[in-house]
């Protein structure tokens, strides 16, 4: 047991490398500032704010972590492309939101945890050196993500699977009833661009362009009763 704990301890030691990929340098900064001062030199952190400097940057190193804002442009198309370019790299997302209606696209696209923006400088490192050292940091409340009710949906291209979250099928009930996104999210304790993306993302999966459309869609694929009482 001292053994391996003395071992954890060397491995805290190490110099680890961070690519931060952020469309604003001040931010670049920031988290640059904070982790090489916070860690005690133990971080070196580099920056991007191009898809393809990232990328380029990946090619020529290897970088133990790689931090994406959430409101990056594409950013489940960046974060593919990191995690395929270096599937050995741990990949964490930064946000000040509730990455709840993002969660399932993320980690299939290849991050493995969050980061909130409100995080202090310690629980960040904390947060950087579990997922460098393999462990993966979801919040408590995001594990009721993973269950999912899986529908098989046309689209253009052809029939696809797409995966229902539990806190969809929350929005889809209140959507029934009739409630306002702003009276979803004051229900649901979320923000209403939370409520938003949300019933944006269920208009993609159901292939419909109107909150009625997905409540037609929702009926037709059982998810909500004829006669919607909660």
């Amino acid at each position: 047991m001292e053994m391996e704990i003395q071992a954890n301890d060397r491995k805290r030691l190490n110099h680890y490398s961070i690519l931060v990929l952020d469309q604003y340098q001040v931010n670049i900064e920031g988290m640059k500032r904070i982790l090489e001062q916070e860690s005690g030199s133990h971080f070196h952190v580099c920056g991007a704010m191009d898809l393809n400097q990232a990328v380029q940057e990946m090619r020529c190193r290897f970088f133990d972590c790689v931090l994406v804002d959430l409101l990056y442009p594409e950013v489940l198309k960046a974060i593919t492309k990191i995690s395929h370019c270096s599937p050995d790299s741990r990949i964490l997302v930064i946000t000040n939101e509730d990455p709840a209606p993002y969660f399932n696209q993320m980690i299939q696209a290849g991050a493995v945890g969050f980061i909130s923006k409100s995080s202090s400088p310690e629980q960040l490192v904390g947060i950087l050196l579990a997922a460098i050292e393999g462990r993966m940091y979801v919040p408590v409340h995001l594990i009721r993500e993973l269950r999912r009710t899986v529908l098989y949906i046309k689209h253009p291209g052809g029939v696809k699977c797409e995966e229902i979250s539990e806190r969809e099928e929350k929005v889809l009930k209140y959507l029934a009833l009739g409630y306002t996104y702003g009276e979803i999210a004051a229900q649901m304790y979320v923000s209403q661009r939370t409520i938003e993306n949300l019933v944006f993302n269920l208009c993609k999966k159901f292939n419909v362009s109107s909150r009625k459309g997905v409540i037609d869609k929702a009926r037709e694929f059982k998810l909500l009763p004829k006669s919607m009482v909660i």
